[in-house]
C-alpha cells in the first residue's frame, strides 16, 4: 500500500521549517488530548518529521516508549535529526505494521489517515497492534470553511494542475467528522468520539511563507513548474484571498481539525 505522499529530502526539510508552523499547534493538541501518561507505549502513524511524537514523548516518562512510523524515508531522516526526545523511527506501510499484536497503549495519526488508500484497513491494523482498552487518536482537517489558508492554497493548485485534483480532494475531505467516525466503526473500534480542535497561527510575511510552505509539500512540483513572475502572482492572489485575516503584524490564520478518539474494547472484542 502506498499513499503517494512522498517528499524528497529538501522538501522534507522545508516541511519541517514551514508546514510545521501550523502543524505543530495541532500536533500539541492531538498529543495532549490523547491523555497520555507515564509508561504508555505510543505509535505515531504517518509520523512525518515527528511533530506529534515530540509532544508525546515527554508525557510518557518514566517507563514509556514512543515509535514513529512513516513510508517516507526523507521525512524520517529529518525526524531523526530534529527530535531530541527518545523516539524510535521505523519505515513501514500503514497496512503492514512490523509489530506484534497488542504492543501499544495508544496510536496517533495527524493529517495522514485521509491519504491512506484504504483507511479502514489501516485502522484495522492499528487496532491489531493496540492492547485491549487501547486508544487511537487521529485528526483530519475540518473543511469546508474552517481552514481558509489550506482551502485557498489547494484550490489554487488544483486550478494550475488538474493532475493534483485527486490528492487535493483527499487532503480536505468534506464531512471529515463523519468520515472519521465511520471508518473507526468499520475497523472495529468502540467508544468513538469526534470533536473539534482549533488554533491560530501568526505569519509575518504571508506571500513568502506561502511559496516556501507549498514547495515543501507533495504539490511542490506544480509550484516549481511556474516562472518566477507566475509564482509571485500566485502569492499575491493568495494574499488577497486571505485579506480578511490580515493584522498589523501580518496575518493571523485559523486552523481547525476534527479529532477522532476511539478505543479498542477492553476485552479485545470488535464492536
Amino acid at each position: 500500500m502506498s499513499s503517494g505522499f512522498q517528499l524528497a529530502r529538501r522538501q522534507a526539510e522545508a516541511y519541517e521549517r514551514h508546514t510545521g508552523v501550523f502543524m505543530d499547534g495541532s500536533a500539541r493538541l492531538l498529543a495532549t488530548r490523547a491523555r497520555l501518561g507515564p509508561g504508555d507505549v505510543v505509535l505515531d502513524l504517518a509520523c512525518g518529521t515527528g511533530l506529534v511524537a515530540r509532544h508525546a514523548a515527554p508525557l510518557i516518562v518514566p517507563g514509556g516508549r514512543a515509535v514513529g512510523v512513516d513510508i517516507n524515508s526523507a521525512m524520517l531522516a529529518v525526524a531523526r535529526e530534529r527530535c531530541t526526545a527518545p523516539v524510535e523511527w521505523i519505515e513501514a506501510p500503514c497496512d503492514a505494521l512490523p509489530f506484534e499484536d497488542e504492543t501499544f497503549t495508544h496510536a496517533t495519526c495527524q493529517q495522514g489517515i485521509q491519504f491512506f488508500p484504504d483507511p479502514v484497513a489501516a485502522l484495522r491494523e492499528v487496532r491489531r497492534v493496540l492492547r485491549p482498552g487501547g486508544v487511537v487518536v487521529a485528526t483530519v482537517w475540518a473543511t469546508p470553511g474552517r481552514n481558509p489558508y489550506i482551502e485557498h492554497q489547494l484550490a489554487l493548485l488544483a486550478e494550475l494542475d488538474p493532475a493534483v485534483v485527486d490528492s487535493v480532494q483527499r487532503a480536505t475531505p468534506t464531512n471529515a467528522d463523519r468520515f472519521l467516525a465511520t471508518i473507526a466503526a468499520e475497523a472495529g473500534f468502540d467508544t468513538i468520539e469526534v470533536d473539534l480542535l482549533e488554533h491560530e497561527v501568526d505569519v509575518a510575511d504571508l506571500a513568502t511563507w506561502f511559496l516556501d510552505q507549498t514547495g515543501g509539500t507533495p504539490w511542490g512540483p506544480t509550484l516549481a513548474a511556474l516562472a518566477a513572475d507566475e509564482r509571485a502572482a500566485l502569492a499575491a492572489e493568495m494574499t488577497a484571498l486571505l485579506s480578511d485575516h490580515a493584522t498589523e503584524a501580518g496575518h493571523r490564520l485559523p486552523f481547525a481539525s476534527y479529532r477522532l478518539r476511539a478505543e479498542r474494547a477492553p476485552d479485545g472484542r470488535a464492536s
